[in-house]
């Protein structure tokens, strides 16, 4: 009898925990940016729309919505509380995994527990923070990529803006996002139209806009519009960089958009497979690089460690929503800077938030390639399990007692591929060049993220980019934010942006906590080595050598 009873009370605990829902672990963010909750804007704003993931969370399907908006959707609730305080967010979406709501514009700031309720079984508590303001801009891909920006032509032509659909200098346009503060109005009723308080600074390809509207979209509640003009001298390209920043401090997610002269479909010069990838043809893309890091933060001794690796990729692009994106192609143009945020540890390999490369098909090119020079050879794998194919091809560092392996030093390469059932056989001559030097590299070891920091070199190779990137990861946090700009052809310096520097967690004082690296190099963007194979519209290998440098971010 006494077994029976054990039986019986650990299968009701069971169900009971089964049915539990659970907002997973970092699981609340900007509904619009999915800033990670580590960095400077991964904080939740007062008024704004918020996600949250979990499982068991809400029914299979969301019921419509109408004003006034209730406290409770669907069977679901949801409670914000810090200590004695307890306000009620306002669910407009939910569902088992997600639920999209509205932080509530009188939630006590700073950390608080949120708690989703679901037919009578309540969640355990869910860390967030609540802050005035922090915005997020919607994109066509997660937080990055196209953003959801319309063209302003008149009152009844908004276009949304694209590459294919260019805006123009001086046009004046109309940006969506999340985060601005509290509305003008309570949060369950249609928003009242006008300017809120908070100060919003918006730039495009780093050159300050003109804001003429920010506030809360009559539309919708929690979604706010930002109407801003492009700025003269912004750059023109296919994915110019677009970012917000609020209260001077704040600095939100970066999105892209496209400028063009005249309004007509963009053009890229500087980027070889820009076309391709928008007209949706089959891509092949061989990365060969050789970094070169002086390791100093934290260590007693500093080292040198130099690597060779290679990324592979063959891939046709199908659009998610309405623009193609890829971190790797989709380059600021020259003389800008754009900006990822992501979980995980993106120098370590971990992929971007909001899936890059949502829309692409990888294609079969055989299982491996094979790149030799005159006195050696390597294999390079190409899994097709992998979306791209990372490979380290050699290593080095100071004091090593191993042999160094290093293999991509200057000088002429071939790569061949036997094809696979894609992509045919080929074969192309490749000539790596010495590296550039950075000048300053020495004197770049702490960088004050609210006022940049500048780079100088010398030596870069004929016809190539110099390209500036870096970042930093917080690891206690999982949380990374990284920079990447493009210089200008023919320059020797390049100062990188207090806003681009924006979401890079700042260094720990306990230095093994935090990654923080800066590399200067370049790449023939604009004109890499190609190569051609059967069922391949374009094929192109890039090469090049990049001096890093560990740096503490303040």
């Amino acid at each position: 009898m006494r077994s029976a009873l054990l039986v019986f009370t650990f299968t009701v605990l069971s169900v009971g925990a089964s049915a539990q829902p659970l907002i997973f672990g970092r699981g609340i963010v900007n509904a619009a940016s999915y800033m990670p909750a580590g960095l400077p804007a991964g904080s939740i704003a007062r008024g704004s729309l918020f996600t949250m993931f979990g499982t068991r969370m809400g029914p299979a399907t969301s019921p419509a919505l109408a004003f006034p908006l209730a406290t409770t959707l669907g069977g679901v609730s949801i409670q914000v509380t810090q200590g004695s305080t307890t306000v009620a967010a306002i669910p407009v979406f939910v569902s088992a995994a997600q639920i999209n709501a509205i932080m509530p514009s009188n939630a006590p700031l700073g950390a608080v527990s949120v708690y989703v309720a679901f037919n009578g079984a309540k969640s355990p508590p869910a860390a967030a923070r609540v802050v005035s303001d922090s915005f997020g801009i919607f994109s066509v891909d997660g937080g990055l990529g196209p953003g959801v920006i319309q063209n302003f032509v008149d009152q009844g032509n908004t276009p949304i803006n694209s590459p294919n659909v260019a805006a123009t200098p001086g046009q004046t346009v109309i940006l969506y996002g999340t985060g601005l503060g509290a509305g003008l109005n309570p949060d369950n009723v249609a928003p009242q139209a006008g300017n809120l308080a908070t100060k919003v600074e918006v730039f495009v390809g780093g050159q300050a806009a003109a804001v003429q509207y920010s506030g809360r979209s009559p539309c919708c509640s929690g979604l706010d519009q930002i109407v801003f003009q492009v700025p003269a001298a912004a750059p023109l390209g296919c994915w110019v960089p677009v970012q917000l920043r609020t209260s001077g401090t704040t600095v939100s997610n970066t999105v892209t958009m496209g400028l063009s002269a005249d309004g007509s479909p963009c053009a890229d010069s500087a980027n070889a497979l820009s076309a391709p990838l928008l007209a949706g043809q089959k891509i092949g893309l061989v990365g060969l690089l050789r970094t070169d890091v002086t390791e100093d933060v934290g260590l007693k001794k500093p080292g040198e460690v130099t690597t060779d690796a290679s990324m592979v990729t063959f891939q046709q692009e199908s659009p998610v929503g309405f623009a193609p994106f890829n971190a790797v192609l989709s380059l600021p143009p020259p003389g800008a800077c754009t900006a990822y945020t992501a979980r995980g540890d993106l120098f370590d390999g971990d992929p971007l938030a909001g899936g890059d490369d949502a829309g692409a098909k990888f294609l079969d090119a055989g299982a491996k390639l094979m790149l030799a020079s005159p006195t050696d050879s390597r294999t390079i794998a190409r899994l097709a399990t992998k979306v791209r194919n990372f490979q380290h091809l050699g290593y080095t560092y100071t004091g090593s007692l191993v042999p160094s392996s290093l293999f991509l030093n200057p000088g002429s390469f071939t790569l061949s591929g036997a094809g696979g059932a894609d992509i045919g056989s080929f074969q192309a001559p490749i000539t790596i060049p010495a590296a550039l030097t950075w000048s300053n590299r020495d004197q770049t070891s702490i960088i004050a993220r609210s006022q940049g920091f500048s780079v100088n070199w010398s030596g870069a190779p004929d016809g190539q980019s110099v390209i500036i990137f870096g970042g930093g990861v917080d690891t206690p946090t999982n949380s990374s934010a990284v920079f990447v700009c493009v210089a200008s052809t023919g320059s020797s310096s390049f100062t990188v942006p207090s806003e681009i520097l924006g979401n890079i967690a700042p260094t720990r004082t306990n230095l093994l906590q935090s990654k923080g690296v800066v590399y200067v190099g370049a790449l023939p963007t604009g004109n890499p080595a190609t190569f051609s194979a059967s069922g391949l519209d374009a094929g192109a290998i890039m090469s090049g050598t990049f001096i890093g440098k560990t740096v503490i971010f303040q």
